[in-house]
């Protein structure tokens, strides 16, 4: 019988993988984390954060950085400069996943001349956080995959077991304008290729371009303005 395992085992998987497909079954589930603040839970708060809000605040931020995104939306502001995702992928069955770099998708839209409004950065020390990445640029509608060394690869290979899960991030930066965008993630589960538009809960994200504006910095319990040239 042992030596018949070599041959079954095989079998068994690719039986178990038309299976799923017959009947729908997603091996896989993935959740965007949005949140900056849940996203970067658990580490120093050592990222670097800037919003853009119609108008300067009269009072003062939040403490920690990576709850200043929550903060902008209840001021009618949106993120600015950079924006983070964190993305988790979890296996129910054994499986073998790809995650290629994403398509971007985005848009331009106006920002009044000059600039309305203002961009508000966070300080922030300590050393720099490099996870595992997606790094995309919106300016030039580009995006690759990094290592924590800083090293590009072509894509994130994994071979999951029942319960694993894998996290990375997704950093999405811009220098000009106010672009509205989304991206379409490419991902192969057991040699099918899956397309996962990431969005803002069904609508296109914003993020603003610090050219042409001010940054305003919260030093000392008062807003500081730095130029970004």
């Amino acid at each position: 019988m042992l030596f018949l395992t070599p041959l079954i085992h095989p079998l068994a998987k690719r039986i178990e993988m038309y299976s799923r497909r017959i009947y729908g079954i997603n091996p896989i589930s993935v959740h965007i984390e949005r949140d900056p603040s849940i996203a970067w839970a658990g580490n120093p708060n050592w990222v670097g954060t800037a919003v853009w809000l119609p108008e300067l605040p009269s009072g003062a931020p939040p403490e920690n950085a990576t709850d200043w995104h929550a903060w902008a939306k209840t001021l009618g502001g949106t993120d600015a400069l950079v924006a983070f995702l964190r993305v988790t992928i979890t296996c129910r069955e054994p499986t073998s996943v790809v995650v290629n770099p994403p398509k971007v998708r985005r848009d331009i839209l106006p920002v009044g001349n000059p600039p309305k409004g203002i961009i508000s950065v966070s300080q922030t020390g300590g050393a720099s956080l490099t996870p595992r990445r997606i790094e995309v640029n919106l300016d030039m509608e580009a995006a690759i995959w990094v290592n924590e060394d800083g090293r590009r690869v072509e894509a994130l290979s994994l071979l999951l077991e029942p319960g694993d899960s894998e996290q990375f991030f997704i950093f999405i930066k811009a220098t000009v304008g106010r672009q509205q965008w989304h991206l379409e993630l490419p991902v192969i589960v057991d040699g099918k290729r899956e397309v996962m538009r990431i969005d803002d809960d069904g609508r296109r994200f914003i993020l603003h371009g610090g050219e042409g504006m001010d940054g305003h910095f919260w030093v000392d319990e008062k807003w500081e303005i730095r130029s970004f040239d």
